[in-house]
């Protein structure tokens, strides 16, 4: 290396190590394990079971984890290339929110000191492939970026069709530049062509399967990733990520119970995470997990189980690190927990469970806390309480960021015209409430939702059923009930609507029917929920 690039290293490594995680070895990244992972590089040999160990977690989206054995490689042999491309993977989150300013600056910086070093043609466009996401610090080009890479990255693939890392990393670049509005999912079927490829030879390869789970979650093809869903957890034990992403499937699919078993596994492995490496706030990931966590619970009707996760959320008083994942969770699992069990005036009054976030980084994420107080307040019959709110979210609307992305953007559209449609009910407006309604629901089904969500803290479509049957047209609510459950099937309010707009249609063995599936799923049922007791206390 010549003096230019010792001295960009060494400036980078500066920047890596003050303004990343200094994290001890904790039981992350089971070398057993991480021989399922090889990728080949130029690098010592000294150092290429810690290499593929950070791979591996790498393709499980251990960041913190990732960020730190690539800094140890860097330290053993500074002149491996791949070590700062690794370093600058585990800065963009390809899946998740769009880095900063100072993440980019940081990549391009990990990525200019990888250039300068000697490497293969292959480890060379990797490299080169990164280096054109990170090649502006202007968060407004995100998805430009995004694209780029992409592309890149297909002209990789193409010329290593030898490499499965190559194809799986592709497969992750196809996800990442995929279209929330593109129903035909092209992206996302195209990854899941190479990734099943791959999976012929390397069936538990966690990369693989991980990146299945994320190919298939969305409604009608997450039964295609059923099987992947119920492998990855094993072949990813150290990760509190691949204990979660089960439930994304099983989440979709409306298997509550295994959706449970999966979260409070990987509530507990973050919660064991933030001890042992002696996090200074608890692990980010556990937050993720807590949402979902949240969401099964209240679809089952374990609502004293859900008040005692609310009490543990409100008692995470500091996260690692304080990110979009946390700033969802903190907003949505209190506003779920009060719409969800219907609870009107609840909702309406509605806190923050914990004010001292920086929420004004995540108009977004406060919107969902003023969307529930708005509708709360809206259908307990209190409309000016429910205007005002209604202002609150129409002025986070106005000051979200050019590169927020497309779902959240969508999302306080739709709480906007949600809360407004309620209102316009409650003030005898019926037919332009049925309007808005329909349009916000219309919304809200033209974008997939984001991986971080199980799903809309109070799907618009069901909003729109509820507003059809209060006025008395229960031949469209028993519709518009029937367009939720198939796109989130086992929802249990979906459920509850559905019986009974059927029971007032007079249509005795569909009710019966979907009575029968409310039974069985709130078998354990605990708490007092009005809507639900009576069903239950109902003989059809």
């Amino acid at each position: 290396m010549n003096e230019r690039g010792i001295r960009r290293r060494n400036i980078a490594i500066g920047l890596f190590v003050s303004a990343l995680f200094m994290i001890p070895i904790t039981g992350f990244g089971d070398e057993e394990k991480s021989r399922q992972v090889q990728f080949s590089n130029s690098c010592s040999p000294g150092i290429q079971v810690k290499f593929n160990q950070a791979i591996t977690l790498l393709h499980s989206f251990e960041y913190p984890e990732t960020t730190r054995l690539f800094r140890e490689i860097t330290d053993e042999d500074p002149d491996c290339a791949m070590a700062y491309w690794g370093a600058a993977m585990s800065i963009w989150h390809p899946l998740w929110a769009p880095p900063s300013k100072s993440d980019l600056e940081k990549g391009a910086a990990l990525l200019a000191i990888a250039a300068d070093l000697e490497s293969t043609p292959r480890e060379s466009s990797y490299i080169y492939a990164l280096s054109t996401f990170f090649s502006s610090n202007d968060v407004r080009t995100h998805r430009d970026r995004v694209r780029d890479y992409e592309s890149r990255m297909s002209d990789l693939y193409s010329n290593n069709l030898q490499d499965p890392e190559a194809a799986m990393f592709y497969s992750l670049s196809l996800l990442a530049s995929a279209d929330p509005r593109d129903k035909s999912y092209a992206h996302q079927f195209k990854a899941a062509g190479l990734l099943n490829w791959i999976r012929a030879s390397q069936p538990t390869h966690p990369g693989v399967l991980h990146y299945l789970i994320h190919s298939y979650d969305y409604p009608g093809l997450a039964h295609l990733a059923l099987d992947a869903a119920l492998t990855y957890a094993d072949a990813a034990p150290d990760s509190a990520h691949a204990q979660h992403m089960p439930s994304h499937i099983f989440t979709r699919l409306g298997l509550w119970d295994r959706s449970l078993s999966s979260n409070h596994d990987s509530t507990r492995s973050a919660a064991e995470y933030t001890a042992s490496a002696h996090l200074p706030g608890h692990y980010d990931e556990g937050l993720h997990s807590i949402d979902y966590l949240m969401y099964a619970m209240l679809q089952t009707g374990r609502d004293d189980e859900a008040q005692q996760l609310l009490v543990r959320l409100g008692n995470i008083k500091k996260t690692d690190t304080e990110n979009f994942k946390v700033a969802f969770t903190y907003a949505s699992s209190p506003a779920r927990y009060a719409l969800e069990r219907r609870m009107w005036n609840e909702a309406s009054n509605l806190q923050f469970v914990r004010e001292d976030f920086a929420w004004n980084d995540f108009p977004w994420a406060q919107s969902i806390h003023y969307f529930a107080r708005g509708i709360g307040s809206a259908r307990s019959r209190q409309p000016e309480k429910a205007r005002q709110e209604l202002v609150i979210i129409k002025d986070l609307l106005a000051r979200l960021p050019e590169a927020t992305p497309a779902y959240f953007r969508t999302e306080v559209e739709v709480h906007a015209e949600s809360v407004k449609s309620w209102i316009l009910l409650a003030e005898g407006d019926a037919k332009g409430a049925l309007s808005l309604a329909a349009a916000a629901a219309d919304r809200e089904d033209a974008v997939d939702k984001h991986p971080v969500t199980p799903g809309e803290v109070l799907p618009a479509r069901e909003l729109y059923a509820d507003m059809l049957f209060e006025v008395g047209n229960d031949a469209q609510s028993l519709e518009q009930y029937q367009a939720v459950l198939a796109a989130s099937p086992n929802r249990l309010n979906a459920l509850l609507g559905a019986v009974r707009a059927a029971t007032r249609l007079g249509d005795t063995k569909l009710a019966e029917q979907y009575h029968s599936v409310v039974l069985e799923q709130t078998r354990l049922a605990n708490g007092h929920r009005v809507s639900l007791d009576n069903m239950r206390n109902t003989s059809l």
